[in-house]
């Protein structure tokens, strides 16, 4: 797994703890590419299973 920085949102900060808060699904298979975390710093980042899909959805 790899996560993308450019996918973070939020204020910066020593990142220590994230939490799972959403599954990224792919629009037309509807196929878990990813997750949403969130950190400690509040930042939101997608954690990919493997390429980034640019058609998602969050569940």
């Amino acid at each position: 797994m790899m996560s993308a920085e450019s996918d973070m949102v939020g204020v910066p900060g020593v990142r220590e703890q994230a939490y799972p808060i959403k599954r990224v699904l792919d629009q037309e298979s509807r196929k878990v590419v990813g997750w949403l975390y969130r950190w400690n710093t509040g930042q939101v980042a997608v954690m990919w299973k493997g390429e980034r899909c640019e058609s998602v959805i969050y569940e």
